[in-house]
């Protein structure tokens, strides 16, 4: 060749080279590469750091960004995906050329694509699979690999890779499969990893073991290791708490409390399973801060029996779990914890009908005071407190300023709002004992680090607070119901309350110190009764262990007494002050305020000293066996209605030909005392049973007659048809 020929081939050559060199490195900076930042963490955290689980993110999926590259995973992933990786610089000539020529050729068909060029896709918009854009996701790709390192594309890559299962990067997967950080994976447990990337769904190992093994394996002969492993995974649980409401980050709670509070409630749970008891919540809250440091949703969470269900907050049957704030209100009308109430059989009449309420043990204590009446948790008593101190309307709003979002109107719950009629959640009942715990002083409950800034609002007054909590700490005023209640007895004071609804479908048991407050539900999220499962015996146990778990290491105090709180001696009977003739076993310690002592009223006593009972309490006298403590005013009325409330007056009865007998034995109820009333009717055979009467109904009109001693008389004219 001449010399010219060959120098122009030469410059030929060289001007080709710095074509294809300026191409190579200038043509990228054409497009702009996409941000390869970590996305967005969806893991949620206790109060030391502990990973607890996920939350799902906006596409569906779990993750949580790598932020030191594994270098087991990155060896399978290289081996899988590119094995030139560290040789190119962002695009694979070779690769590009082979997979070219098996197109022309037809001879096969490789895929082309480098890391950097999967990284440029994951991070990129989606796009529609053409030339052009393969054409700009290369140039994308050398941008990429001038302005981030291998380490950092290996890092975005197993960050944004999806596993399977919804797990998206390769930490999020390794907590999910295997139940271990990515860091610690084993070499086969790596190349599953990078196995998956290849074909999510084709290669999920839970639903198709065989064909990930298969990939598995492949990529350990390619990287020179055995292939004998098994593939060792089993799904594990990485479900953030219910807590995390949603939310990213870090939360008030303690992950190691929450675990063996778990165990606790998991071990009690099954110590009741034959009585079906299969689920109990569990909240946790520091009195001093607000923040919630255990929530237990589930003691079972994998039971088939709405495991799934979160009992910190799914609206339940409160039980008597209301009553210590019937009775706060009470103190703010006038009452106070020596105020004597009637625990004798009594009817109400309300929009909501005839309401004819029992004491859960079936036993009444005639006149008692508010401290025995909260403390044994009588039912009689809390309706009369509520009726009397302020009613359905205030209670309603007590409930609703405390934070319990309790739906509908006052009418809607009648005097059964004091007994548990109403719907509230375990954390809503931790809040309001708390704000007890704190003498009135309201915070709300925080589940999220950093805290959101709350201010303390005096909410109640600090005077009625501390006596309720009192109330609920006094082991020898709940004995008379519940007897040494294991339970709930400490070396130290607690106050605590149990709740139980009326067809064992829910119980509980809510306490605390000034520490900290406990609530413990107890019951089946598919709503079946439990067996004669109370407070005391299904929720009070959990109450017990986990209350003594949190005083393990930090002395347990009680709420200071408020200023003008004292103690003085009362006579039981009748809640007035006591004096020398007070019998020594009448004569108790009680809690007042000087506006109490003030307003007690003037206590009544015959000759010899007994306390004069009004004519409710007949039928309790006549059977309490304390004629020489108490006497009878037979001339006293109750001040409640003379009237005949089952059939009241104008009433029609429709007989119902499906019912047993057509429905035609009605039980007789009035205001009268039960124990004294007799009960006649021209027209209707009656029946009595003990203090209980009933009528046998015919068609027709009829009129009813009630009498009791002395004078009390009333009567009702109703009408009886069939259908």
């Amino acid at each position: 060749m001449r010399p010219l020929g060959r120098s122009l081939v030469i410059s030929s050559a060289v001007a080709t080279a710095t074509a294809a060199a300026a191409l190579y490195y200038l043509l990228p900076f054409c497009v702009e590469p996409p941000d390869i930042s970590p996305p967005p963490d969806s893991a949620v955290y206790d109060r030391h750091g502990e990973l607890m689980g996920y939350i799902a993110g906006a596409d569906g999926y779990r993750c949580q960004p790598l932020h030191e590259l594994p270098q087991e995973l990155a060896r399978a992933l290289i081996i899988a995906e590119d094995k030139r990786f560290y040789q190119h610089g962002g695009v694979d000539a070779a690769a590009l050329l082979r997979a070219l020529w098996q197109q022309v050729s037809g001879s096969g068909k490789s895929g082309a694509s480098t890391i950097s060029m999967q990284v440029v896709k994951m991070y990129s918009p989606p796009a529609p699979r053409t030339r052009r854009t393969k054409l700009r996701e290369m140039l994308q790709a050398r941008r990429l690999e001038m302005r981030h390192s291998k380490h950092e594309l290996l890092l975005a890559y197993l960050n944004r890779a999806e596993f399977s299962n919804l797990c998206r990067g390769a930490e999020s997967a390794a907590r999910y499969y295997f139940g271990k950080e990515a860091a610690s994976l084993s070499t086969p447990e790596a190349a599953l990893l990078a196995a998956l990337v290849k074909a999510p769904t084709r290669l999920n190992p839970l639903r198709h073991p065989q064909a990930a093994r298969a990939r598995r394996d492949y990529l350990l002969r390619r990287m020179g290791e055995k292939t004998t492993a098994p593939l060792s995974v089993a799904p594990h649980s990485v479900s953030a708490p219910a807590m995390a409401s949603g939310r990213p980050g870090r939360l008030t709670l303690d992950a190691a409390l929450q675990q063996r509070i778990a165990a606790i409630a998991r071990d009690e749970v099954e110590a009741l399973h034959k009585l079906n008891v299969s689920q109990a919540a569990v909240v946790v809250a520091d009195n001093r801060s607000g923040e919630v440091l255990a929530a237990l949703p589930a003691a079972d969470p994998d039971s088939p029996r709405g495991g799934a269900l979160d009992g910190t907050a799914t609206p339940r049957s409160a039980g008597s779990t209301l009553k210590p704030l019937v009775y706060l209100m009470a103190f703010s009308h006038g009452a106070w914890p020596g105020t004597v109430m009637a625990d004798v059989p009594t009817l109400y009449s309300s929009a909501t009908g005839i309401q004819a309420p029992r004491n859960y043990n079936e036993r009444y204590l005639g006149p008692v005071s508010i401290r025995r009446a909260l403390a044994c948790s009588q039912n009689i008593p809390a309706m009369e407190a509520l009726e009397r101190f302020g009613g359905t309307h205030q209670f309603l709003a007590l409930l609703r300023r405390l934070g319990f979002e309790v739906q509908g109107e006052p009418h809607e719950y009648g005097l059964g709002l004091a007994i548990g009629n109403a719907h509230v959640t375990l954390c809503e009942l931790v809040a309001a004992y708390s704000t007890l715990a704190r003498n009135g002083t309201r915070l709300p409950l925080q589940f999220h680090l950093p805290l959101h800034a709350a201010q303390p609002e005096p909410l109640l007054p600090a005077q009625h607070c501390y006596r309720i909590s009192h109330i609920l700490a006094d082991r020898n005023a709940r004995a008379t119901t519940f007897g040494p209640a294991p339970a709930l007895s400490f070396p130290y004071s607690v106050a605590a309350k149990t709740g139980t609804s009326s067809n064992y479908r829910d119980n509980w048991c809510v306490g605390y110190t000034a520490e900290y407050t406990v609530g413990v539900w107890v019951g089946n999220f598919d709503n079946s009764p439990m067996h004669n499962i109370s407070g005391v015996s299904g929720a009070g146990p959990i109450f017990h262990r986990v209350m003594a778990l949190m005083h393990e290491t930090t002395p347990a105090t009680f709420p200071e007494r408020p200023k003008g709180v004292q103690e003085v001696q009362i006579d039981a009977r009748t809640g007035t002050l006591a004096t020398a003739d007070t019998p020594p076993d009448c004569r108790v310690t009680e809690l007042a305020t000087e506006a109490d002592m003030a307003a007690m009223p003037q206590a009544q006593y015959d000759n010899r000293g007994r306390a004069v009972l009004n004519a409710r309490y007949a039928e309790w006298f006549a059977s309490a066996g304390l004629g020489h403590l108490y006497t009878l005013a037979p001339d006293t009325d109750t001040g409640r209605p003379r009237a005949i409330l089952i059939p009241s007056h104008g009433t029609t009865i429709t007989l119902d030909p499906t019912l047993p007998n057509n429905g035609s034995l009605l039980e007789l109820k009035s205001t009268l005392p039960a124990g004294t009333t007799t009960w006649r009717c021209n027209s209707l055979r009656l029946r009595q049973r003990g203090n209980t009467w009933y009528a046998e109904l015919r068609p027709g009109t009829h009129t009813l007659h009630a009498s009791a001693p002395p004078n009390l008389h009333a009567k009702a004219t109703f009408h009886v048809e069939t259908l």
